[in-house]
């Protein structure tokens, strides 16, 4: 099988690169266009391409492959590339269309409005959608479903439980977090108005926390963060490390205590799942994505972002039971490999992949 890969950016945050072409990269025939620069290093074997920012350069590109390839599947991850795709086979390749996948990455509400156009039209030309979950497939308006309904499904995201364990196999003894820290707690995250940084650094200045913050992650909002930040006086140490490896996030994550989200917003977030693997105790904003992923009670925590007074007491929790949070570590790994494992994601992907090839041979 042949398929075209069509991704805003492949870095190492991304669920097209982690995921699917990391995924299926033994198994399938891979050619990735991303629109955007590449920011990890692709094996020279694949076949690779960018629009370096340009929509009108990445469709150009992309009616050069299909000119000079035949592709049984073309799996676009978002609504700009699909875009591309499109004015790349108009007016006389638009039989290609037959052989399409899309995949909404997130929930519905969270997309910018100009987002959510550009969606509707490459789920309206798509043959299959997939969307990230439950929730995120809930949070399609009905009156896009009246369109959309009968060729959309639910296909929950996955984490790869295998690298968690290679990286934390090969790791040596530099740690990311003080060995002294009292309460080691991660925050992973692109900083902008949806992951919502600013609602914990607001707890954690009214607290009295002897713990050690970590924030990963890059955006508009990380300066009024940091400035923030440096207005808190307590115990907690503060650090934004910026953009890192997924490599080192992972390390970042089996050397915490307690991973945070307070996002307003989701699909279904990679980073929470790879957090419960590696032994977290999670605080999670009460959104239906994080409410899907239904973490052990015992080593989770659901908080009303509407209440400020639920983070604090997410906080008295974690000080009072640190020992306890300590202790657990592996007791998410069964549900998490139950229920998020990357291969349930690959193997339910590979037959709407083998139900498109079918069709069109």
């Amino acid at each position: 099988m042949k398929l075209l890969r069509l991704t805003p950016a492949l870095k190492s945050t991304s669920a097209s690169y982690n995921q699917f072409f990391l995924g299926y990269k033994k198994t399938i025939n891979q050619t990735i266009g991303s629109l955007h620069k590449h920011e990890v290093s692709i094996d020279k074997k694949v076949r690779v391409f960018h629009g370096d920012g340009s929509i009108i350069k990445m469709s150009i590109l992309i009616r050069r492959m299909v000119t000079e390839d035949k592709y049984d599947v073309i799996h676009i991850h978002n609504g700009i590339t699909g875009l591309a795709f499109l004015l790349s086979i108009f007016p006389f390749k638009l039989s290609l269309l037959k052989r399409t996948v899309f995949t909404l990455h997130n929930s519905w509400n969270v997309l910018k409005t100009r987002n959510q156009v550009l969606n509707f039209i490459v789920m309206l030309i798509s043959k299959e959608i997939c969307a990230c979950g439950i929730s995120s497939y809930n949070s399609i308006p009905k009156s896009i479903k009246y369109f959309i309904g009968n060729k959309t499904r639910a296909i929950v995201n996955g984490f790869d439980h295998q690298r968690i364990d290679n990286i934390e196999s090969e790791r040596l003894g530099e740690t990311h977090f003080d060995r002294e820290s009292k309460i080691k707690i991660i925050y992973i995250g692109a900083f902008n108005n949806t992951k919502n940084q600013m609602a914990f650094l607001e707890a954690i200045k009214t607290k009295k926390l002897e713990a050690e913050v970590i924030f990963l992650g890059d955006g508009a909002n990380m300066k009024s963060s940091i400035d923030f930040s440096e207005q808190i006086t307590n115990k907690t140490k503060i650090t934004f490390k910026g953009l890192v490896s997924r490599e080192e996030a992972i390390e970042h994550m089996l050397e915490a205590d307690v991973f945070v989200s307070l996002s307003k917003g989701e699909g279904m977030p990679i980073a929470v799942l790879e957090a419960m693997y590696a032994g977290c105790f999670l605080i999670l904003s009460k959104i239906p994505p994080h409410i899907e992923i239904s973490a052990p009670s015992d080593r989770s925590q659901l908080v009303d972002l509407a209440s400020n007074q639920e983070i604090l007491r997410s906080l008295n929790y974690i000080r009072d039971n640190i020992q306890i949070i300590k202790r657990g570590r592996g007791k998410s790994k069964k549900h998490s490999i139950d229920n998020f494992s990357v291969r349930n994601m690959l193997d339910s992907y590979r037959e709407v992949y083998d139900s498109v090839y079918e069709i069109n041979n």
